[in-house]
């Protein structure tokens, strides 16, 4: 039973979440090479850094998109 009510509330959750969210574009704030680690891909949004790591031998995305919380209420 309490497995069941689990289950139920993460559901909700997840689902609030979803309907919460919005797709938000950024892009590419900075780029830093590390050699054979890879390159690190800096997205800038509200005051906040998103990053990424590519292989060595690829390029950082021109732009991402994520999953912000809404503000609609």
């Amino acid at each position: 039973m309490l497995k069941k009510l689990t289950s139920s509330l993460l559901f909700t959750a997840l689902c609030w979440t979803a309907a919460q969210a919005e797709p938000v574009t950024l892009r590419l704030a900075q780029e830093q090479d590390g050699g054979e680690a890879g390159r690190a891909c800096i997205y800038i949004h509200q005051g906040k850094a998103e990053y990424r790591l590519v292989p060595p031998a690829e390029n950082c995305p021109g732009a991402i998109t994520i999953e912000r919380a809404s503000s609609r209420g």
